[in-house]
């Protein structure tokens, strides 16, 4: 672990520590994501010794999403990456923020396709 995941993990509440913190209004300090398949962690509390974490699992399905424990060493080892750019923000803000990013993503794609059908129609 670096200085900056050290400092920020000084940060992050132990395990069972928010239990009593209703899910909507938990910190999520970290997200960590597989951005191409639309996966997603938010990392709410930590134990820094089993790199085991409380949080948020959402696989691209919002009716099977679910709070429960994540074992930060398996999601590295799958491809998953800490977002660099997180900042702490609660589980709401979270996922307002997640909802307007795949939004943009949509709208960006959708751009993308159009564009390439349009080049497309233009040369035939």
């Amino acid at each position: 672990m670096g200085k900056k995941d050290e400092n920020i993990s000084d940060k992050i509440p132990k395990l069972y520590a928010t239990e009593k913190i209703p899910f909507e209004k938990k910190t999520i300090h970290r997200r960590y994501e597989i951005e191409e398949l639309g996966f997603y962690w938010l990392i709410a509390e930590l134990d820094e010794k089993k790199n085991l974490a409380f949080g948020y699992a959402n696989l691209n399905d919002d009716e099977l999403a679910e709070w429960g424990y994540i074992d930060i060493d398996e999601l590295l080892e799958n491809g998953a990456e800490l977002d660099e750019e997180w900042k702490p923000c609660t589980y709401k803000e979270a996922l307002d923020k997640i909802s307007k990013e795949r939004e943009e993503r949509r709208l960006r794609l959708r751009k993308l396709t159009h564009t390439t059908e349009d080049r497309e129609d233009y040369q035939k």
